[in-house]
């Protein structure tokens, strides 16, 4: 993120966020895929669920496709919101979102395709999490 220099803004900063070399939306994206492995390998998401993760830099769009479950396995979505929920907070670690005009560092685009490659629901938002003030200069 090279355009953070408003004087003392409110932001939803994630965790794992920052500013300067290594901050990138792709870098985020790299750091984004390691969490989820973790998680996965810790047992927070499901074994059949497949994450592929796409970088619209254009857009400063970090989508993630989910595979692997469907309405008919989970009819009442249980599990989908479960694993939205968890995607959807695991990539705000990593997004900085100020609460001016400002847009964010990305936009984040959860989509779960079903066994024809559709989309049957979707996230997308920008991120959740405490609000700070902190001063920034780049």
């Amino acid at each position: 993120m090279t355009h953070l220099n408003f004087p003392d803004p409110d932001f939803v900063w994630g965790a794992q966020a920052g500013i300067g070399l290594g901050y990138t939306l792709e870098a985020a994206a790299v750091r984004l895929a390691n969490d989820i492995a973790a998680l996965r390998q810790d047992g927070g998401i499901p074994t059949q669920v497949r994450t592929v993760i796409a970088v619209l830099p254009h857009q400063r769009v970090l989508e993630i496709r989910v595979e692997g479950l469907t309405v008919e396995a989970d009819p009442d979505r249980t599990t989908v919101r479960e694993v939205a929920n968890t995607l959807f907070e695991l990539a705000s670690d990593h997004n900085i979102i100020t609460l001016d005009d400002k847009p964010p560092l990305f936009t984040q685009r959860i989509l779960f395709l079903g066994t024809d490659g559709r989309p049957f629901t979707a996230m997308v938002g920008a991120g959740v999490g405490d609000v700070e003030t902190r001063p920034v200069s780049s």
